[in-house]
C-alpha cells in the first residue's frame, strides 16, 4: 500500500493513531493537521493521493474541506463520519471524490478503505489514459476524413482513391497519416 496521505482530524490523538497505522502499512504521511485551513495549506505544499478528513473540523466541515481540496489537488477524500451523520454525508457528496467511513474507525477498516481508494484511483487513472487515447484516435480519424473529403472534392477522386493517395503519400514521405492529412488540408482547405 504505497501512497501519500494527508490526515486532517481535529483530535491530535486520533490523528496520531491513524498516522501510525497507515505508516506501518507503507503509506507516506504527507502531513497531519488539526484544522481545515492547515490541511488546505499542506495540500498545496505537499500533494497527496488521499486525504483522511474528520466530518467536523474546528474551522470548517469536512465536506467544505473536500470541496476546497478539489480546487488544489486531485486527492481522494476519506471522510470520517459519525454514524448518525452517514446518510447526510453521502447525500451531500455531489460529484466529489469522497468516500465515507463511519466512526469508530478500526485499524482494519481504515487500511481496507485506503486500499480500496487506491484501487479506485488506479482504475480511474487507467480509464482516463484510455479515454485520452481514444479521443486522440477519433481526432486523427476526423482529420483524415476531412483531408480525404478535400481530395475527393478538389481532385474528383473516389473515396477509395483519395484514401489510397493519402496512404501512398504517407509511405513515400515517411510521415504519419495525420501529418499528411494536415498538409492536404493546408493545400486544399477543410472546405474545398
Amino acid at each position: 500500500m504505497r501512497c501519500s496521505v494527508l490526515i486532517v482530524i481535529k483530535h491530535q490523538e486520533t490523528m496520531e493513531q491513524m498516522s501510525g497505522i497507515l505508516a506501518a502499512r507503507g503509506c507516506q504521511i504527507a502531513d497531519t493537521c488539526t484544522t481545515g485551513m492547515q490541511g488546505l495549506r499542506a495540500a498545496g505544499n505537499h500533494p497527496c493521493d488521499i486525504a483522511i478528513v474528520g466530518f467536523n473540523l474546528s474551522d470548517m466541515t469536512g465536506l467544505a474541506f473536500a470541496e476546497d481540496l478539489a480546487d488544489i489537488c486531485s486527492a481522494s477524500v476519506l471522510l470520517i463520519v459519525p454514524p448518525e451523520q452517514l446518510t447526510y454525508a453521502r447525500q451531500n457528496i455531489g460529484d466529489l471524490d469522497i468516500s465515507c467511513l463511519a466512526r469508530p474507525v478500526t485499524a482494519q477498516a481504515l487500511a481496507t478503505s485506503v486500499d480500496m481508494l487506491l484501487q479506485f484511483r488506479e482504475r480511474y487513472s487507467r480509464m482516463q489514459a484510455e479515454t485520452k487515447k481514444l479521443k486522440a484516435g477519433l481526432e486523427r480519424r476526423g482529420l483524415a476524413d476531412k483531408a480525404k473529403a478535400a481530395l475527393m472534392k478538389s481532385l474528383g477522386l473516389s473515396e477509395a482513391e483519395a484514401w489510397r493517395q493519402m496512404q501512398k503519400q504517407s509511405m513515400d514521405t515517411g510521415k504519419a497519416l495525420e501529418q499528411v492529412a494536415k498538409h492536404i488540408l493546408d493545400i486544399y482547405g477543410p472546405n474545398s
